[in-house]
Order: C-alpha cells, then sequence, then structure tokens
C-alpha cells in the first residue's frame, strides 16, 4: 500500500470511528496521518494537508471534553440538588433573596452540578442587584462544559436585553477575557461592545454586586505552624462578593488542617486580574465534595475581611 492510499484508509477509518463515537480511537488515526504525512517531504500541499487533519483533530478534541465531562459531572435529581443547596449553602444574615439565589447556584457548581448551576446564574442576570455576579459565574460554568461559543452568544444576549449598565458590561468582558485565557482559549474581538440602545426610562441606580473586585486566585503566606514559611497558591472556582469558593485536594492534608472552618487568615495575596492584593481572611467552610469530577476534594468558602 502506497502512502496514498495508507492516508486514505486511515481518514476513512476514523471516519467511521467518529460515526460510531469512538472519539479517541478516531483521533489517534487523524496522528497517525498527521506523523505520517511529516515524515514525506514530497508531497504536493503536505503543509496544508496537515492543517486540515489537525482541524479535524482539535475538533474531535473539544468534543472528547464534552463527551468525558458528560460522564464524570452526572446530573443528580432534582430532589438531590435541592438537598445540596440547603445542606451546604452558607446561611448569612441580612443578605437578600437574590444574594442567597447567588450562594445556591455556587453551591451546585462546586458539587460538579454545572448545568442546573448555570440555569440558576441565566434566571439571576436579569434580576439588577446580582447581575454582575451571575453572569461571571455562569461564565465559569460555561468553561467548566467546555461550551465557549455557547458562553459568548448568552453574554451578548444579556447584554443586548440591556441587563449590564456599559460599565458592568466592560467588567463581565474583562473578566470573560481573563477566564478564557486560563482556559487556554482565545476570545479575540468577539465581545467587541455591540451599539445596543437601552430602552427609554431603563432604570440602572439599583445597587450592583461587583464593589469587591473580581479575585482569581489566592496566596497564603504562613507565618508559623506547620507549614511555616511556606506560600501556597489556590484558584478561585467561584466568587460571591467577597465570599471566595476555592477547591483543595484530599492529598493537602496538612493544608486542609490549617485552613478549617473559623480559622483567620492574616497574611494573604488576593490576585485579580489587573493587581495583585494584600488582605486577610477567615474560613467560613471547609467541605468534602460528595459528587461531581472534584469527588473526594474539598471546598472551602473564604471570607475576604480586608484587601
Amino acid at each position: 500500500m502506497n502512502i496514498k492510499e495508507r492516508v486514505r484508509s486511515l481518514l476513512k477509518e476514523a471516519e467511521l470511528y467518529k460515526d460510531q463515537r469512538l472519539l479517541k480511537e478516531a483521533r489517534k488515526k487523524y496522528t497517525d496521518v498527521i506523523e505520517i504525512l511529516e515524515q514525506q517531504s514530497r508531497i504536493q500541499n503536505r503543509d496544508a494537508l496537515i492543517a486540515a487533519v489537525e482541524k479535524k483533530r482539535d475538533s474531535l478534541d473539544t468534543a472528547i471534553i464534552k463527551w468525558d465531562q458528560s460522564r464524570v459531572n452526572p446530573e443528580v435529581s432534582g430532589k438531590v440538588q435541592n438537598l445540596i443547596k440547603r445542606l451546604f449553602t452558607a446561611s448569612e444574615e441580612g443578605i437578600s433573596d437574590e444574594e442567597n439565589g447567588i450562594n445556591e447556584a455556587i453551591t451546585l457548581a462546586k458539587f460538579g452540578q454545572y448545568r442546573q448551576a448555570l440555569e440558576e446564574f441565566s434566571r439571576l442576570v436579569h434580576l439588577p442587584i446580582v447581575c454582575a455576579s451571575a453572569a461571571k459565574n455562569a461564565i465559569k460554568c460555561y468553561l467548566e462544559l467546555s461550551e465557549s461559543d455557547e458562553c459568548i452568544e448568552a453574554v451578548k444576549g444579556w447584554w443586548q436585553d440591556c441587563c449590564f449598565t456599559p460599565e458592568q458590561y466592560a467588567s463581565i468582558t474583562h473578566f470573560m477575557q481573563s477566564a478564557f485565557e486560563k482556559s487556554g482559549l482565545d476570545l479575540g474581538d468577539a465581545m467587541a461592545e455591540p451599539q445596543v440602545g437601552f430602552a427609554g426610562g431603563e432604570d440602572f441606580t439599583a445597587p450592583i454586586d461587583d464593589d469587591i473586585i473580581d479575585i482569581t486566585s489566592i496566596g497564603i503566606n504562613f507565618q508559623s505552624g506547620p507549614m511555616e514559611g511556606q506560600h501556597v497558591e489556590i484558584d478561585v472556582s467561584f466568587q460571591s462578593g467577597s465570599l471566595l469558593s476555592l477547591i483543595v485536594a484530599s492529598s493537602e492534608k496538612a493544608l486542609l488542617q490549617l485552613l478549617l472552618k473559623g480559622t483567620a487568615i492574616h497574611d494573604v495575596d488576593f490576585y485579580s486580574p489587573i493587581a495583585i492584593f494584600k488582605g486577610a481572611a477567615v474560613v467560613e467552610s471547609n467541605t468534602g465534595i460528595l459528587s461531581g469530577p472534584k469527588k473526594g476534594d474539598f471546598s472551602l468558602d473564604i471570607r475576604i475581611n480586608s484587601i
């Protein structure tokens, strides 16, 4: 079998595997084709052929991620979702129903229920007092579900529905740019501000929920104890105002023991897309994750005390 016939055969096998939802097997066939072409410098239009096959393989990579995500994040029943929200959402005095809704949706997301959490955030994004927080957390859910294109369309739709002020929209798109980059995605100019006129008489004087700057990760500097002198950085999974949700692996036993509920953290670096801030925080919860891709790890909620 000559090179041309071998490549055709492999491509045909890849398509057959795709039709049977054997995505990883199909990806392997595309990789085999690319490796063969790279070794054949005399093939006409070789670089264009390689680029075309790489594009097919990249498309498969996205499909594989979505397929794997659907298997590791099984949706549980509504009854169980309500139980998760009730048991693991920290109760706070003096917060609005809208803010409590944000916290409940974050709780669902922490337990891998991204689809249901996204539905909650999408509902809350139409409420002025929590619209920016809901949108930013919805963006994180979309990325967890590997739905970047859907994310872009959703945020554009919310803007066209006049859910945000121009200032809020600018803050959300800046946050979105950072989140996409962190996930290895290129947002490009997809979120260039559209020319949309707000409905006459629209009132945007209601309190907005972004007076606390977006925090992407924190760094804890331990001044005493078994981790004295160490600096530990942890990504922020979700944020509701001054409340940050973090995920810590179950293998980090020493760290988890130092971050029990009620623990004050006096030397914290708060990393945002624009700067690093020094401050302090307190651990409000330290909870084992019972389901989803982070099952067995721990969800920590920390409250920013000063920044």
